[in-house]
């Protein structure tokens, strides 16, 4: 929750690009210090993956498509044995400062307890009834495909061919050593740009502008900001089997992405019947809007993608 809602949500594949520089140094700001405007999924993952340009490929990336499925089974498993203990004990998620749940001693009583009861019907009821290899293989086996369904529904929403990658520098200045140091200027997102450099936005915004032209009672379209946060959404979000209640229903909202990163607060139900709405006033304003046919191509376009990303910064 801490890391969806307020990491990944707000700035999507957004990384800050003063605090990775520190990070290599070895360097651990404090919780205080630490800009928290900064996309968890792309950066947690890393050195293991490497899911963001910014960061320096290492010669196992080069394998990452090949062990990256093996790895998303793994993700549930991690969240319940590790995240979850983690982020009680050491009140923060990452950057992101968690006392605002764990600083109340109810929250985190209540949560050994739950933590104890979900232990119990989740592990202890199946090893009481089938046994403790049986129960404990159950346990486990509902978890990878667990994880892995989850991770894979996640991870091609953002992690794909054609979608952009945004970073988070000093204002005015470009982030090197000694602006790393400089935590008092102010930090703005850049203009986000794809793997290989280019930025949609550019060709999106001249076609609109060039449409809004054509008519001459038409108004000239008001440009829209490649940073403006409504449209870094669209340009770090891709949907897959856009329009499909079936799927919107099975993903719970998941293959309409832009639609659930422009509208969090609605009910998911509705994101199938708003999405050409959607797509119409991307396509009016010069914001792209990328949507594959199915999960099965989008699959295959983030396996791709992750195999160039684990390239080095030179090939």
């Amino acid at each position: 929750e801490f890391q969806h809602m307020l990491g990944h949500h707000p700035y999507t594949n957004v990384l800050d690009g003063a605090e990775e520089i520190m990070k290599e140094k070895g360097v651990d700001s404090l919780i205080e210090e630490k800009d928290q405007e900064s996309d968890p999924d792309v950066f947690s993952s890393f050195p293991l993956m490497r899911l963001h340009p910014f960061h320096t490929p290492s010669w196992y990336h080069r394998y990452q498509h090949i062990y990256a499925p093996f790895l998303f089974a793994l993700m549930t498993l991690a969240k319940v044995f590790q995240q979850d203990y983690e982020v009680a004990v050491s009140k923060r998620l990452y950057h992101i400062d968690a006392k605002v749940r764990y600083g109340s001693m109810w929250n985190v009583t209540r949560f050994w307890g739950m933590k104890f009861i979900t232990t119990i019907y989740m592990m202890g009821l199946p090893i009481y009834f089938h046994g403790v290899v049986n129960g404990i293989a159950l346990f486990v086996i509902g978890h990878l495909a667990c994880g892995e369904l989850l991770a894979t529904m996640f991870i091609v929403n953002h992690v794909i061919e054609g979608v952009s990658y945004a970073k988070k520098d000093l204002k005015g200045t470009a982030v090197d050593d000694d602006d790393a140091k400089k935590s008092n200027q102010e930090k703005v997102v850049g203009k986000p740009v794809t793997m290989l450099g280019d930025t949609p936005m550019d060709q999106t915004r001249a076609q609109a502008v060039e449409n809004s032209t054509k008519d001459a009672d038409q108004k000239p379209i008001p440009l829209i900001p490649f940073n403006d946060w409504a449209a870094v959404q669209c340009q770090t979000s891709v949907n897959w089997a856009p329009g499909s209640w079936f799927w919107n229903h099975f993903s719970g909202g998941l293959s309409h992405q832009i639609e659930h990163h422009l509208f969090p607060s609605l009910c998911h139900t509705n994101y199938a019947y708003i999405q050409d709405v959607v797509e119409n006033t991307c396509a009016e304003y010069g914001v792209p809007y990328q949507s594959e046919p199915s999960l099965v191509v989008a699959y295959g376009k983030m396996i791709n993608h992750l195999k160039y990303l684990g390239r080095a910064k030179s090939e």
